[in-house]
């Protein structure tokens, strides 16, 4: 008998509220599968907490096996190195066909200082990176069943007639991710008060969404404190909500250096929303974002080009308002739909569902 399902192995976290982007990727990609083969059982093997619960993923992994045809594996770095010898060993077993949609940007360099790593990466029938950079760097290292498979969401993408052009001071910057020191909310808070600062008023005001990580709560909260009156923390929105959260932003701000950054989902949000972005040249963020087309990316080592950036946005609205149109065009170069054609033809390449 055909095995007929479908299993995707990764960070659910089913009824646990969690907006980082493995567990929104995760999700995402389980939901479209869902969507797209109604007729197929499509489980889950969800790897949340691994290191408390692993006899009972070792034994979902087993019946993930068991059952299903096509198996996809989006694993963090740690995930990465616990759970790879396993499921690449027990697909020597069963022989599955295995996909390995990448999480973050780290990969390239874990698999240059790991044989081990390039190895097993090699026993995926292929592995997704979310960018050009990513993919050759694996192929430098000997890793060459590589794609890009750009990161996705189903997002209602907004139609021109619907941005809103009507701009007044203070104008409205906004970040919208995991609150943790990397991401820059220290950065982007000095940027903006500091244009005030000059002008003697208020210019700009900054918005930050997203959960805050326990590690930054008490630094957080003294930031909010320090610029009290410009910085305000507006809580946690659900990624299906993201579109209309943003659309009310004037630029959204990106001064990360996140050691395990992607292909980052917020500007996908961003984008979805017509709203341009500010961010660093951080890993492969020059690759989404392109200078005076869909924001502006700034060189990392230099956060002090962030406060140019924010002041050269509010004394040139009509520019960012000219490039709301092309963001909007660069959303559906990462649609839900986009991706999922590639992934079914892969699927399709490999056999009958």
């Amino acid at each position: 008998m055909k095995k007929k399902g479908i299993a995707v192995i990764g960070r659910v976290a089913k009824d646990v509220e969690l907006l980082d982007g493995q567990t929104v990727k995760t999700r995402v990609l389980y939901e479209e599968l869902c969507n797209r083969f109604p007729g197929h059982s499509v489980i889950t093997v969800d790897t949340y907490r691994y290191g408390k619960r692993f006899p009972v993923i070792l034994v979902n992994l087993i019946r993930a096996f068991l059952h299903s045809k096509h198996i996809f594996v989006l694993l963090s770095r740690n995930g990465r190195t616990y759970l790879f010898p396993v499921i690449t060993g027990l697909n020597r077993l069963f022989r599955r066909h295995l996909y390995h949609d990448v999480i973050g940007g780290a990969l390239p360099k874990e698999a240059a200082a790991s044989p081990s790593l390039r190895k097993q990466l090699g026993r995926f029938e292929v592995n997704w990176v979310e960018t050009v950079q990513m993919k050759e760097a694996l192929q430098e290292v000997g890793v060459t069943n590589v794609e890009i498979l750009h990161n996705f969401k189903r997002l209602p993408i907004l139609i021109p007639n619907q941005l809103s052009l009507e701009r007044e001071e203070p104008y409205i910057f906004t970040m919208f991710s995991r609150v943790v020191r990397e991401k820059g909310m220290d950065h982007a808070s000095k940027a903006v008060a500091e244009v005030n600062r000059r002008a003697g008023r208020t210019r700009a005001l900054l918005r930050i969404y997203g959960p805050i990580d326990p590690s930054y709560e008490v630094e957080f909260i003294a930031l909010l404190k320090q610029y009290e009156g410009v910085v305000t923390y507006e809580g946690c929105v659900p990624y299906k909500e993201s579109v209309e959260a943003l659309s009310r932003s004037f630029v959204l701000l990106f001064p990360s250096t996140y050691p395990g950054e992607g292909m980052p989902g917020t500007i996908l949000d961003a984008f979805a929303a017509g709203v341009p972005v500010i961010a660093t040249d951080w890993h492969f963020n020059g690759e989404l974002v392109h200078n005076g087309i869909t924001g502006y990316c700034y060189d990392w080592h230099n956060m002090e080009q962030l406060t140019e950036w924010v002041a050269y946005a509010v004394e040139h609205p009509e520019e960012i308002d000219q490039m709301r149109e092309n963001c909007l065009q660069a959303a559906h170069l990462y649609s839900a739909d986009a991706a999922m054609e590639q992934i079914c033809r892969r699927m399709g390449e490999d056999g009958e569902l």
